[in-house]
């Protein structure tokens, strides 16, 4: 697999782990689980890819991406994974209200700064 795509990966996956860690903090592991499972199920609609993320209640990881990567490098990684974190945000907004969701919102542009994350309530 070619290194920007794993560097691409490596970067998602301490993004992700980053909102389960914040987000468990207000929702508990058990319904950041959930969540995650939702978002899977929704983004899979147009990424069958996203399936492969792999998720329980004691965190996240790109492992199994990564290794479909290594067969199909032509997948889209940075719309899979904006549009994954998207709704996630989107739903987390509704759930923790626009506050809470600010912060983990700030913190996340804070240290990856590329992706703009918003959601329909703004």
């Amino acid at each position: 697999m070619c290194e920007i795509i794993e560097k691409q990966i490596e970067r998602y996956e301490t993004m992700l782990r980053e909102m389960w860690t914040a987000s468990a903090k207000y929702l508990g592991a058990f319904s950041v689980n959930l969540l995650v499972e939702r978002v899977v199920w929704e983004i899979s609609m147009d990424y069958k890819e996203i399936e492969l993320l792999q998720y329980d209640e004691n965190g996240i990881s790109c492992a199994g991406i990564a290794a479909c990567l290594k067969k199909n490098p032509d997948t889209p990684v940075d719309d899979m994974f904006t549009k994954f974190i998207t709704r996630y945000v989107e739903i987390l907004a509704r759930l923790l209200g626009h506050e809470k969701t600010e912060i983990i919102k700030k913190r996340l542009n804070e240290e990856f700064g590329r992706i703009p994350f918003y959601s329909k309530e703004e």
